[in-house]
């Protein structure tokens, strides 16, 4: 199992997606030697229905202005991406008109045909919304990309989060083609947090990535504080960790996502690239 097409979503309003998005995502490309591809949600706000509203404040002229800006930062984010992907590794360049840089329902549906999609992580408001609808909704694996010291994004220290639960099976199968990369896999089960009596053993999972040929190792971590999601971050920066992979729980209600506290945890505040799978 390889790699081969990524998907790097990227986003207009308010403000566009950082370069340094589009380098790093570029330089896993390279690594992986995958086809990268370009989405950008491309924001359009609908023009106002108060005629009042329209007359006091011009909502019109200022609707009009931000759709302005919303166009000429996608075609700046395309321009972008032309320049840092190289020639034999690029992909396509869509956009998606959206109202809401929250909507993450279209985005979704292109997103199931890549192999893997990358959402860079950055702050402004909807990014954790649009993350979680993408990783419950795609049906593929999501990369939470923050912005890192350096823009080489290499993966040659992995650590999985492991609980023997369906999620984090499937984040496994979902990271062996990436694990190639890595002179050391750290399988944790954190004990404390939940009963892992009749879970499937990190030594298990072990075994299945030995018959990959990957080198890998079980660990027992204990919980601390409480928060198995900060035991897990703290775990990655102590042994220099540069990317972690884990399943995300969660259903939805009513449209809006429910979120497992782990997970929850790690959309708001990841310290490293994120595999999520679901």
């Amino acid at each position: 199992m390889i790699v081969h097409d990524i998907l790097l979503q990227a986003t207009t309003h308010p403000d566009p997606t950082p370069n340094w998005a589009i380098e790093q995502a570029a330089s896993l490309s390279v690594s992986l030697a995958a086809r990268l591809s370009l989405g950008v949600c491309k924001v359009h706000i609908p023009q106002a229905t108060s005629w009042l509203a329209n007359k006091l404040v011009n909502i019109d002229g200022i609707v009009a202005e931000e759709n302005r800006k919303s166009s000429a930062n996608a075609d700046a984010l395309g321009k972008s991406f032309g320049l840092h992907v190289p020639p034999e590794l690029m992909g396509e360049i869509f956009a998606i008109d959206i109202r809401s840089s929250v909507s993450h329902s279209q985005f979704a549906v292109r997103a199931r045909t890549y192999d893997l999609s990358i959402i860079p992580i950055y702050p402004y408001a909807a990014m954790e919304y649009f993350a979680e609808g993408l990783v419950f909704e795609s049906g593929r694996p999501v990369l939470l990309m923050p912005e890192l010291k350096s823009s080489a994004l290499t993966f040659d220290r992995i650590t999985i989060a492991w609980d023997g639960s369906r999620v984090a099976a499937r984040a496994l199968a979902d990271a062996i083609p990436l694990a190639g990369m890595a002179t050391s896999i750290s399988v944790v089960q954190i004990v404390g947090d939940k009963d892992l009596s009749r879970a499937a053993s990190a030594a298990d999972a072990v075994r299945n990535l030995t018959l990959h040929g990957l080198k890998a190792e079980a660990i027992e971590l204990p919980l601390e504080g409480g928060d198995a999601g900060e035991t897990i971050q703290a775990f990655c920066q102590r042994h220099a960790s540069n990317l972690l992979v884990m399943g995300a729980f969660g259903h939805s209600r009513a449209r809006e996502f429910v979120l497992g506290g782990v997970t929850r945890t790690i959309l708001d505040h990841p310290r490293l690239p994120v595999l999520l799978s679901h």
